[in-house]
């Protein structure tokens, strides 16, 4: 990833320097070691430094803005789908069992500089085993993580499920699935 000093006297860049943050790589490293968790308000990604914690989303999406703030607007932020089970995150291994699918299309945000993706979200290298995993990614702008994020998502869940009717499961029923899978991560 590209590194450089935090100049900027923009909010998020003022706040990473009260922390004694000065460089973007220093940033993102302090970010992947904070622990995973849904933040308060999903539209405030600066939660992520109060409540110190954040979802892969929330993350990333203040690293981005971090990265325009300071004038690298090539740092980008992406969505990618993937299709998650228990080999892409081992404390799904038994969560499949007995379901009608395999696994269940993820959108997973991360950042990509120059063609390689980078994971921030933990320090897990998790993301080397979701690659052979992604079936499409798409650039989103920062403040696109709550609504557009979620947007995208169901729209290539129901997609899935028309291709797949032998599943027999509503865009409902897969989404309540999903949120139990992601409840077992956090933990």
């Amino acid at each position: 990833m590209i590194d450089f000093e935090l100049t900027s006297n923009e909010p998020y860049s003022l706040r990473f320097r009260e922390l004694k943050i000065t460089s973007f790589k220093e940033a993102c490293d302090f970010i992947a070691k904070l622990p995973y968790g849904r933040n308060a308000n999903r539209e405030d990604f600066g939660l992520v430094l109060s409540e110190e914690k954040g979802t892969c989303s929330s993350k990333h999406a203040l690293l981005a803005t971090l990265a325009l703030e300071n004038g690298h607007p090539e740092v980008e932020l992406i969505a990618g789908i993937f299709l998650m089970n228990g080999e892409t995150h081992s404390k799904l291994s038994h969560f499949f069992t007995g379901k009608n699918y395999p696994n269940i299309p993820e959108c997973h945000c991360y950042l990509r500089f120059q063609g390689e993706r980078f994971d921030y979200t933990d320090t897990s290298g998790r993301l080397e085993r979701i690659i052979p995993r992604i079936v499409r990614e798409q650039r989103i702008d920062p403040n696109q993580v709550s609504d557009w994020k979620v947007m995208i998502h169901k729209h290539y869940l129901q997609g899935w499920l028309n291709r797949n009717p032998a599943f027999e499961l509503t865009l409902e029923e897969l989404w309540k699935d999903r949120e139990e899978a992601i409840a077992l991560l956090s933990n």
